[in-house]
């Protein structure tokens, strides 16, 4: 069973851990790899959270890259059918071209270009866990293993926690912007450790109880 409750609690668990790891949401590029690893510890059935250390820097950004660089690949059609779309689009109106079919072919393709992004975002979430239970850039595109497990109601429902929880995060985040530039400094590092961590718990418990 999926231990929701759990996966938000967990970022919490180290006061220093949280700590060091909303400084390193601020820039960003450490955080994803950072929950790569968190999501491998969840794999391998182990919830407690990796611990900081300065001689891994590397690796976790080589993690992080690799996360962009799945999601990316995932995300390109729909980027390549909204890019198409809006050169199209553009073209067409400095033709001259009647407006109301530009228009109604552009909310067409962009339609379809969303829905893509979407498709896309979904099968990357569990692309990312194949590559961190196994390691090996490949596993992120096992297709087959991957639809059967996004199409459980656990991953419905994982999906719909997550959605939810990103909501509450945001909330907490527009909060903080009250505050200038440190508040909004500290929502967005806050916002972005919270989210990776907590998303890729939820996902990782996933994977292990989905066929």
């Amino acid at each position: 069973m999926v231990d929701y409750m759990g996966a938000v609690k967990r970022p919490f668990g180290d006061l220093k851990t949280l700590l060091i790891g909303i400084i390193a949401g601020i820039f960003v590029v450490l955080v994803p790899g950072f929950a790569l690893k968190a999501a491998q510890n969840t794999l391998n059935n182990d919830n407690s959270l990796p611990a900081w250390s300065g001689g891994e820097i590397v690796g976790l950004i080589i993690k992080s890259i690799m996360v962009l660089v799945i999601g990316l690949i995932y995300a390109l059609p729909g980027i390549i059918v909204l890019g198409i779309t809006s050169v199209a689009a553009i073209f067409a109106i400095i033709d001259g071209a009647d407006l109301v079919a530009t228009l109604l072919g552009g909310i067409l393709f962009l339609t379809i270009g969303g829905l893509l992004l979407l498709v896309g975002g979904i099968f990357a979430s569990m692309g990312l866990m194949f590559y961190a239970k196994e390691g090996s850039f490949g596993s992120a595109f096992k297709f087959g293993a991957i639809l059967k497990k996004v199409l459980t109601v656990k991953y419905l429902i994982s999906l719909v926690v997550i959605i939810a929880v990103s909501i509450g995060v945001g909330i907490i985040s527009a909060l903080l912007n009250i505050v200038p530039v440190i508040g909004t400094l500290i929502g967005f590092g806050l916002s972005a450790y919270l989210m990776s961590i907590i998303s890729y718990t939820i996902l990782a418990q996933t994977f292990n109880e989905t066929p």
